[in-house]
């Protein structure tokens, strides 16, 4: 299977579940446990991303830089709730939710929008 698709099926996938999350009460079992899910699906979308050159055969394009970004932001973000588990300070709880809704409009909704644009794979299927 292309890794287009396996990209396209986990970023569909997180966009309602990262939505949840972000509506949902925090702290919970439940809050964690989709938590982990969710972040389990950015890191299918970001390292399948890799091996997508759609647009430019052969070289990366600029949104390919979401890709170490959105990696890094997650590993920020479960450093900062881990930290605030431990020092209970609302720093770290702040510095957690911020750069998970970050990761949310970043990586999920503005990369979302750049595949609507002409000569990408979902602009042919729901404009062709």
């Amino acid at each position: 299977m292309p890794p287009i698709y396996v990209h396209a099926f986990f970023a569909l996938l997180a966009v309602p579940l990262g939505l949840y999350i972000l509506l949902t009460q925090k702290g919970t079992k439940q809050h964690k446990l989709i938590g982990r899910i969710w972040s389990l699906f950015l890191l299918i979308v970001s390292f399948t991303a890799i091996f997508i050159q759609a647009i430019t055969p052969g070289q990366y394009s600029l949104i390919h830089l979401l890709i170490p970004w959105t990696i890094g932001s997650l590993i920020y973000s479960i450093w900062s709730i881990r930290k605030f588990q431990k020092t209970k300070l609302e720093k770290y709880k702040k510095a957690h939710m911020y750069s998970m809704v970050g990761v949310y409009v970043g990586a999920l909704l503005v990369a979302g929008l750049f595949t609507l644009m002409p000569g990408r794979l979902f602009y042919e299927i729901l404009f062709n």
